[in-house]
């Protein structure tokens, strides 16, 4: 995993040495240009109106704050920083991402957008990276976790922080509010789902899910289960209430990075590293289905608001749009320029959602059309297998035919031998009816 991850970090890494390039040689730029340069002046034009020294004063604070604001972008497009999780309020009125610098150890930052792609507020707070994001289902809550360990619980209205919740030894990779936002579910390296009680922020019950890292969690609609997926290449149900395990779901061959419920929770489908996303039935937790394409991890899956739907995205930059029902894949957007971290619908359904190492963007959803389904492989072993066939019967019937003829003879011989009297009869006609009349 370091290895791969490594690698994204090492392509990040070229990508923004291209970027300083790029600014370097426009600054070279502007610099030829002496005539842009007279333009700066002309700002201070604006206190001259003002007669008092009051306003003079209050003067070279409103560049100021202007420079700051021209730095910070302003639109969800123009974001270059990591966005590795996100989550919409139910309303789809408001955008919270996830990310920072890197993947890793740099700062993270949590953004919160209007449904157009304005940004509203930074929710500071986070050292690292931060991997994690969810709002409540009633928009109150927003949680956010990072590569430190550190779960953060904010008041998404007032954009002011409720809580630090500190329980887990090593990163969060994903976490969960239950239905009714009273509780909140936290997935560890350290192998353990931690269970919070949002009201005080206190730690309710702590579950050794799995040997090896949590890497996702997911509450069904009902409140009833709480899914989780590790680095053990297992999909494990769990009922919240008591801790206590419900089922083990056996497939993947690799780390299980996303796992989610339809709205309806009649579905659970599981994402990973070997490159499949599987479908579980919920009533049976038997599988449905396995949807195959992408070419690399797949970090995110995510329903619309009917469930007929299902939107994946993989480091291989491809988003793609599967019908559930038929198990079919659909005509999906164009890739994306960067590996995708995470991928959603917007609640109405109109709109994806891509976050990328690169930033996020907003791509229209393609209308529900099937992909042609691809040719099925004509079996060619199957005309190998007679040629093997003729080879080794034939060899093998002769060997066992002989050799359980000899055996059954040799029993049959010495039967028939006693039973023939004629061979004794003829040297012996004279002395044979004699004693036969004795014994009579």
């Amino acid at each position: 995993m370091q290895s791969r991850l490594t690698n994204h970090l090492f392509q990040w890494l070229l990508s923004s040495c291209i970027l300083l390039t790029c600014v370097t040689a426009n600054m070279v730029a502007a610099e030829d240009k002496p005539a842009a340069t007279p333009e700066k002046p002309a700002a201070p034009k604006a206190p001259p109106p003002a007669s008092s020294d009051k306003p003079a004063a209050a003067a070279p604070d409103k560049p100021a704050e202007k420079q700051e604001q021209a730095k910070a972008p302003q639109k969800l497009n123009e974001f270059g920083r990591w966005i590795i999780a996100a989550d919409y309020t139910s309303d789809g009125g408001t955008l919270v991402t996830a990310g920072g610098e890197s993947l890793l150890y740099r700062p993270g930052d949590v953004v919160v957008w209007k449904a157009d792609g304005t940004q509203l507020a930074k929710l500071a707070g986070h050292p690292t990276a931060v991997w994690a994001v969810q709002v409540s289902a009633d928009g109150k809550l927003a949680a956010t976790a990072g590569y430190d360990g550190l779960v953060k619980l904010w008041d998404l209205p007032s954009k002011k922080l409720k809580a630090d919740l500190k329980k887990h030894k090593g990163w969060v990779r994903s976490l969960a509010f239950s239905p009714d936002g009273s509780r909140l579910a936290t997935a560890g390296e350290d192998g353990a789902v931690v269970l919070w009680n949002t009201a005080d922020g206190k730690d309710v019950a702590t579950v050794a899910a799995h040997e090896g890292p949590v890497t996702a969690v997911a509450f069904a609609p009902d409140g009833k289960t709480l899914a989780s997926g590790g680095g053990d290449k297992l999909v494990k149900l769990w009922n919240p209430a008591d801790g206590k395990e419900k089922a083990k779901l056996a497939g993947h061959e690799d780390t299980i990075w996303a796992v989610a419920y339809s709205p309806n929770g009649s579905v659970l489908v599981s994402a990973g590293a070997d490159r499949t996303v599987r479908v579980w039935n919920s009533s049976d937790s038997k599988p449905a289905g396995t949807f195959t394409g992408h070419k690399d991890w797949v970090t995110s899956a995510a329903f619309n608001a009917d469930g007929s739907r299902l939107v994946t995205g993989s480091l291989d930059g491809v988003i793609k749009l599967w019908d559930v029902n038929a198990k079919r894949e659909q005509e999906g957007p164009p890739p994306a320029s960067s590996s995708v971290w995470c991928v959603m619908f917007t609640p109405d359904g109109k709109t994806l959602f891509v976050g990328t190492h690169a930033g996020g963007q907003l791509v229209q959803t393609p209308a529900a059309k099937l992909l042609p389904e691809p040719p099925k492989p004509k079996p060619e072993p199957a005309a190998e297998q007679p040629k093997s066939e003729p080879a080794t019967k034939p060899a093998d019937k002769p060997k066992e035919q002989p050799a359980a003829k000899p055996d059954k003879k040799p029993e049959a011989k010495p039967a028939e031998k006693p039973a023939a009297p004629k061979p004794a009869e003829k040297p012996a006609e004279p002395a044979k009816p004699a004693a036969a009349v004795e014994k009579k």
